[in-house]
């Protein structure tokens, strides 16, 4: 019985975490979506056992995830979280929230790396899949005007 009720509030806290995602998860998101991404379809905040992860491609086994500052803080947690899921055969990626903004394409190129895809035939399917520039620049745009309010 606790299972289930832990993997009910799992997928319901899952489903609030698709509707207040982060900035850098929302700009990751565009390029994910849709199977944009080497036509592999991914998730977002998809829950695996009682952990939620940022994106999820449940057929290749890859995790990735995207840290924010307080990730520093928690780095036991975030080991404890990789080794459960690496027992469940996941590979896990951790980029963090800064590298979103200033090198999504690496990041992009090492995702396609470690699915051993050939990047650069994929990089413009990707990249045209995006919402790009209006979708994108509304993000970033959106980035700016929080930074200069702060």
């Amino acid at each position: 019985m606790p299972n289930k009720q832990r993997n009910k509030f799992t997928v319901i806290h899952s489903r609030e975490l698709r509707q207040k995602m982060t900035l850098p998860e929302k700009i990751l998101w565009q390029f994910l979506r849709c199977s944009c991404f080497a036509g592999l379809r991914f998730r977002r905040q998809h829950p695996i056992g009682h952990y939620i992860v940022d994106f999820c491609c449940p057929s290749k086994k890859l995790v990735v995830e995207l840290d924010g500052e307080y990730h520093g803080k928690i780095k036991q947690k975030d080991e404890n979280r990789d080794d459960f899921l690496r027992n469940r055969g996941f590979r896990v990626l951790r980029f963090s929230n800064d590298q979103v903004f200033e090198r999504v394409e690496w990041i992009l190129q090492t995702m396609a790396d470690e699915l051993t895809l050939d990047w650069n035939k994929n990089y413009h399917d990707c990249v045209a899949g995006v919402r790009f520039p209006q979708r994108l620049f509304a993000l970033l745009s959106e980035n700016k005007k929080t930074e200069t309010e702060d």
